[in-house]
């Protein structure tokens, strides 16, 4: 497991510091990343970001896109943003999601964008447990990843297009992805729907989970 945690961080600096970093550097930008994901307005629904007196952004890429969207839902509250790497753009904290530094229910929002696909199912499964803990009752957490399609020279190709940072690829369907978040203390899964997505036009999988208020 320590193993696995120190190439996963490795290949997220390497990345970022290498050959290619002014191109993983623009892939992190707040622009880059409101092309990422066009349905803004549909994610400040969905996580109720506008009435979230608190908002946790678990991400491989800097505090841009979550302070810009938490901008655009009004919210009063600056999102607190977690990288586990200290290469890229400033972020509040580093950490490993398996274990977040955070008391239980700290927060009524969080985002959690393209960062599944790097970590193994045991770190998935891990990672949820602790999302579950600090979400807040009556929160809700976002969960975006790069989702696989059935014909295996495009799966092939598509891993390929998004491994930067990563040690490892895995892209998870609806089917996987709920059966590593189910029994980790959610009240609510469900598959949203967030597309169509432009840039890069790869499928995505989209899960929102809830804690029910007390």
């Amino acid at each position: 497991m320590i193993r696995r945690r120190r190439e996963a961080i490795e290949a997220r600096e390497r990345w970022l510091r290498g050959p290619l970093a002014g191109f993983a550097q623009a892939l992190d930008s707040s622009s880059a990343r409101a092309a990422l994901f066009p349905r803004a307005d549909t994610m400040i629904d969905l996580l109720g970001l506008d009435v979230a007196h608190s908002y946790l952004d678990v991400g491989f890429g800097g505090a841009a896109f979550a302070e810009l969207l938490a901008a655009r839902a009004g919210s009063a509250f600056r999102p607190v943003v977690m990288d586990v790497s200290v290469a890229g753009d400033p972020v509040d904290l580093v950490a490993w999601p398996e274990k977040l530094p955070f008391r239980d229910g700290s927060f009524d929002a969080i985002t959690v964008l393209h960062v599944l696909r790097a970590l193994d199912d045991d770190a998935v499964h891990g990672f949820a447990e602790e999302l579950s803990r600090v979400l807040a009752p009556g929160g809700a957490c976002l969960l975006v990843e790069f989702a696989p399609v059935r014909w295996g020279f495009l799966n092939n190709l598509h891993r390929r297009a998004v491994s930067g940072g990563c040690a490892e690829v895995d892209l998870r369907g609806w089917g996987r992805l709920a059966a590593l978040l189910t029994e980790c203390g959610f009240d609510a899964i469900n598959l949203v729907e967030l597309g169509p997505f432009a840039l890069p036009p790869i499928p995505r999988v989209c899960v929102l989970v809830r804690r029910n208020p007390r």
